[in-house]
């Protein structure tokens, strides 16, 4: 195991006036091209974890470490930031109003990546990013996609070991997702550690190699995909697919009697998923789609996904 580039020790953060702390004693690490997901519903934290690790805000207690540096020290600040880029959701990360190759050379030089240097660097990534056709088009014409790939583009000039994603997908269509989801694996094999915050889990349980998740502040767990799920091993799923939407009677009388089970609409299909139902609830249930005429093309059994078991941890913590 090498030296982690990202040190998280026991991060708490209480804002004048507040009851609660809006983050309490976090602490993990990243490994050098490795890749963090840090979950959790609105308001559990993540995005003043972030902040602190930017520098951005004074921790109340603990610290935050990029390469050894402690960001709430002005000077080592300035260091530490020599060392990460970030992209955070919901800030204007770009100027609208100059080009894709304007943005690069304005941020570059503002980060002092030397003049040929600069250029090289803003050639590469508009190209890794599938920028360089609209180089010279203002930004402000660009799909939220596109702009996100600028955003990123121009927090990798100084060529930074940390990238800070927060929300990198919020917004964007599934294409535009989808490619930037590829960027991100590819910065990873090239040896960038990212943390990155999402409310979307699949795209957590597809890029990171370690999940945090977070509620109200504070840890509720910590770990590999793999290793959350070993504590589900007792949770199973039944999946129901019905074909079409279900009708708003069937519906009501499916959440009254069978109130465990989750009714979500898919496409032009109804998913009924239950964990860990009992057969002969699983047999009722059917025969009720069955006496309103569902058609029903396929029950499985599987493991629980990766959002199933976020929800279940926040209830669990909020418990």
């Amino acid at each position: 195991m090498t030296t982690p580039i990202v040190e998280l020790h026991n991060l708490t953060k209480i804002y004048k006036g507040k009851p609660e702390p809006a983050v309490s004693d976090i602490s993990f690490t990243l490994q050098p091209g490795e890749i963090i997901a840090l979950l959790g519903p609105n308001g559990a934290g993540k995005t003043t974890t972030i902040k602190m690790l930017l520098g951005l805000i004074t921790p109340t207690s603990g610290q935050a470490l990029v390469c050894g540096y402690d960001t709430a020290v002005e000077w080592q600040r300035q260091r530490a930031a020599r060392h990460v880029g970030a992209v955070l959701e919901g800030s204007r990360n770009v100027y609208w109003r100059l080009s894709a190759a304007a943005n690069l050379h304005y941020f570059g030089t503002l980060r002092g990546v030397p003049g040929p240097l600069l250029r090289e660097r803003s050639d590469y990534w508009l190209a890794q990013l599938g920028l360089q056709e609209v180089a010279h088009k203002e930004v402000r014409l660009f799909s939220r996609g596109m702009q996100q790939k600028v955003a990123i583009a121009t927090a990798l000039l100084h060529d930074p070991g940390v990238l800070l994603l927060d929300e990198p997908t919020l917004g964007l269509d599934v294409q535009a997702a989808k490619t930037l989801e590829q960027a991100i694996a590819t910065l990873a094999e090239q040896g960038k550690t990212i943390l990155l915050t999402t409310h979307t889990m699949s795209l957590a349980e597809r890029l990171a190699h370690r999940i945090v998740v977070m509620n109200n502040g504070r840890e509720v767990a910590q770990g590999t995909t793999q290793t959350l799920r070993q504590r589900f091993t007792a949770q199973n799923v039944v999946e129901i697919k019905v074909s079409g939407f279900l009708p708003t009677a069937v519906a009501q009388k499916i959440a009254a009697c069978f109130p465990e089970v989750d009714q979500t609409e898919n496409g032009n299909d109804t998913y009924l998923r239950w964990s860990n139902p009992f057969q002969r609830d699983v047999i009722q249930l059917l025969a009720v789609l069955d006496e309103a005429g569902c058609t029903v093309p396929t029950v499985q059994r599987r493991e629980a996904s990766l959002e199933e078991m976020f929800l279940s941890l926040v209830e669990e913590a909020t418990a």
